[in-house]
């Protein structure tokens, strides 16, 4: 059985214990399994007593509740509208953040994650061919916004490709 990663109190308890979770029951683990097995992924401050589980489903809970100065806030759509592309960041690295952002919103609506795309984008090109689009998905979304990505850089290296040789043929080298 692959580990499960430690927990020292420091990131949402949940997580830790839906990892945990997942893994028990893919092994077809019994409840008894889990009470002993549990205590082993602690580790720091969220370390327990020897035998202090007994059941489990309730032993989740009042973990949770122990815990919950540790637990993340859960991320929504308007959080993903505070996103902005940073002044000289590429689309590229604005749009991967905003990625990595939009994969921690359960149950995301399209048009949401368009709108703050739009809304956090500094190109109005960009913005156009968005709106243009108009994504029923996240997944349109995303691959119109990959589409846009790789023309930008694709005129980007023909128009350095273009300089160059415009220098080139203006400053001939003997």
């Amino acid at each position: 059985m692959p580990p499960v990663p430690h927990y020292d109190g420091t990131i949402d308890p949940l997580d830790h214990l839906e990892t945990f979770r997942t893994m028990m029951f893919l092994h077809g683990a019994s409840d008894g399994f889990f009470c002993r097995a549990f205590p082993t992924t602690l580790t720091g401050a969220a370390r327990l007593k020897p035998n202090s589980i007994d059941n489990f489903v309730y032993f989740g809970d009042d973990l949770v509740r122990h815990l919950m100065s540790s637990r993340r806030p859960r991320k929504t759509a308007v959080s993903l509208m505070a996103l902005r592309q940073e002044d000289g960041e590429p689309l590229k690295a604005s749009v991967s953040r905003f990625n990595r952002e939009a994969l921690q919103v359960p149950h995301l609506d399209p048009s949401a994650a368009s709108n703050a795309l739009l809304v956090g984008a500094k190109s109005n090109e960009f913005r156009r061919a968005v709106a243009r689009r108009n994504p029923h998905s996240l997944m349109n979304l995303m691959a119109g916004t990959e589409e846009y990505i790789s023309v930008e850089e694709t005129l980007a290296a023909l128009d350095s490709n273009w300089r160059r040789t415009s220098e080139e043929e203006k400053n001939p080298t003997k």
